[in-house]
Parts: structure tokens; C-alpha cells; sequence
């Protein structure tokens, strides 16, 4: 039992590790391309925080192939990795620093959150996510995707740098090296976690769901919280924003549905009436605190809501065992 749970602790440890090499390089590479601040959170940095939840749902994917059944962690993993992100880890940043969203933010990006919570929870309706709804959520994504490069005109700044050369101090080649290494310390740290989280949930008795939703999600979002409150100290509130509204977009469609292509998923029909409105109604508390012309954590109160909402959460969970 010790071994296991230090296992997974050092597997968390490698997630939050690969994780940061990731994203640290990736934001190197976006600074050489020209994109700007709010594009790298919604797009590199999310996609680079949510490594973890990628590569744990691949991994489960696979292990379900196996004939394991460990769908639980999946899903359990992005419901408690969410509902922390928007709730802790938004409102951890909130404490230390001002953050708002733009207009622009509310028009595209953040009814896309909603998009994702409600293609979650149609996926699931029969209990069962076929690959072709995972292909389906893969495919909302990257359309989002597009729409991003299409709004922001991405592919033409990077055009751009590969035709002038601006930022020659940014070496691409050893970036690129980082990215790569820092994936292979998440690949180690997806198969650690998931692997004891399995022998764990078994010897105690209780569901892959419930640790996927209570340890396993909380700790996949550790990279987000480091990036949304280092963001806010080095003054660089579009990053950190950016990355929490993105991650919840990218997690739901992108990370989910990469697992469940490999192998569909089972989803317990008991999340589609609590955990799933409540992930809404907190998304809907948090969208009202960062509501053009507020600025969250402005008022440090809306940070302590924040994260009142998720200890709540976590009691009515544990209570409900």
C-alpha cells in the first residue's frame, strides 16, 4: 500500500515535471513564432498543462484495451481535474493577483467551455463513450482550433518568423529537444499514476471513479496551478488566464477523447446528475466573477468563493462513499 501510494506520487511528480519542460519550451517556441500572450494560454500552454490528463487518458485507453477496467480513472480524472482548475486553482490565482477577460474572450472562448461540459455529458448519457464519439470530440477541438488560427492568423506569424528570422537567441532546434524529453517524463509519469491509482482504489474498496475524481484529477491539475499562479506574479495575467479557460476546453474534447479512441469507455450514470451541474454551476460562477469589466481577485473574496466551491465539493464526495 505505501509503495504504491509513493509511486503514484512520484508519478505526479514526473506529470507535473514533464509538465513544466513542456511548457516551458513551448512558450519559448511561441515567443520566436509571434503569438501572442492569450493565444500561447489558450492553445500551447493548455495543451501542454493538460499533458498529464492526455497521456493518463491514453494510457487508460490502452490498459482498457487490456481487458482492465479502469474507465473510471478517465473520467473521474477529468471531472475532478476541471472542477479544481476552475474552482481551487482559479481561485489560488485570484488570491495572489487581478485578472479579467477580454470581450473578444467571452465571445469565442468561453462558450466553448460550456461546449465541452455539454458534449462531456451528452457522451455519456448511455453509460458508454463508443471511439466514434471520441473522434467526435477530437474533431470539435480542432475546429476550435482552427477557428483560433483563423481569428488570430497564427500560421501567418509563423510564416513570417521562418521567413525573417526575428528572435535568432531562441534556438529552435534544442526547444524542440525540451518538448520532446519533457513528453517522455509525462509518459513514465501517466503510466505510474495510473497503475497505483488502480491497485489503490481496489485494496480500499472504493471506485476508479472516486479517485480519479478526488486524487487523481486534483493531481493531474498541479501544472495549472504552477503556471496560473507564476503567471500572476511575473504580471502575465493572459497567460495565466488563458491556460484555465483553454485547459477547460482542451480536457472535456481533446484529452478525453484521445483516451476513448483507443478504447471506449464506460461512465458512470451517477455523474451526469451531480458532478457534472455542479462543474457547470461553479464554470457559471466563475465566468460571472471574470465578466468584462470585472476583475477577479480585485475583491480577494471571489478568490476564497473560488475555492470554498471546491472544498465543498470534495466533503459532499467524500460523504457520498
Amino acid at each position: 500500500m505505501i509503495g504504491e501510494l509513493l509511486l503514484m506520487i512520484l508519478g505526479f511528480l514526473f506529470l507535473w515535471k514533464g509538465s513544466d519542460l513542456t511548457v516551458d519550451a513551448s512558450k519559448n517556441l511561441a515567443t520566436k513564432f509571434g503569438i501572442s500572450h492569450a493565444v500561447i494560454g489558450l492553445t500551447l500552454v493548455s495543451v501542454g498543462t493538460s499533458l498529464p490528463e492526455i497521456f493518463t487518458n491514453v494510457y487508460t485507453g490502452l490498459r482498457v484495451n487490456a481487458g482492465a477496467e479502469v474507465s473510471g480513472i478517465a473520467v473521474g480524472m477529468i471531472l475532478g481535474s476541471q472542477i479544481s482548475q476552475i474552482t481551487f486553482i482559479l481561485g489560488a490565482a485570484a488570491l495572489v493577483g487581478i485578472m479579467y477577460a477580454s470581450k473578444f474572450t467571452f465571445k469565442r472562448d468561453v462558450p466553448m467551455m460550456f461546449v465541452a461540459i455539454a458534449m462531456f455529458f451528452l457522451v455519456g448519457l448511455d453509460g458508454q463513450v463508443t471511439r466514434v464519439e471520441g473522434a467526435m470530440l477530437i474533431t470539435i477541438y480542432l475546429v476550435y482550433l482552427f477557428l483560433i488560427n483563423k481569428q488570430d492568423h497564427v500560421a501567418g506569424n509563423i510564416k513570417n518568423e521562418i521567413k525573417n528570422g526575428n528572435h535568432k537567441e531562441i534556438n529552435t532546434a534544442r526547444q524542440g529537444g525540451i518538448v520532446l524529453l519533457g513528453l517522455i517524463i509525462l509518459i513514465i509519469g501517466g503510466i505510474l499514476v495510473v497503475d497505483n491509482a488502480e491497485l489503490i482504489a481496489s485494496e480500499f474498496g472504493v471506485s476508479n471513479t472516486l479517485i480519479g475524481i478526488l486524487v487523481i484529477g486534483p493531481g493531474a491539475a498541479l501544472p495549472e496551478l504552477s503556471v496560473a499562479v507564476s503567471g500572476m506574479k511575473k504580471k502575465a495575467e493572459e497567460i495565466s488566464l488563458g491556460a484555465l479557460i483553454g485547459s477547460n476546453i482542451t480536457d472535456p474534447l481533446l484529452s478525453f477523447g484521445a483516451g476513448v479512441v483507443i478504447s471506449g469507455f464506460a461512465f458512470d450514470k451517477g455523474l451526469l446528475w451531480f458532478d457534472i451541474p455542479y462543474w457547470t454551476v461553479v464554470t457559471c460562477v466563475a465566468v460571472g466573477l471574470m465578466w468584462p469589466g470585472q476583475r477577479i481577485g480585485r475583491k480577494k473574496i471571489s478568490g476564497i468563493v473560488l475555492i470554498s466551491l471546491f472544498v465543498l465539493y470534495a466533503v459532499i464526495k467524500i460523504a457520498m462513499i
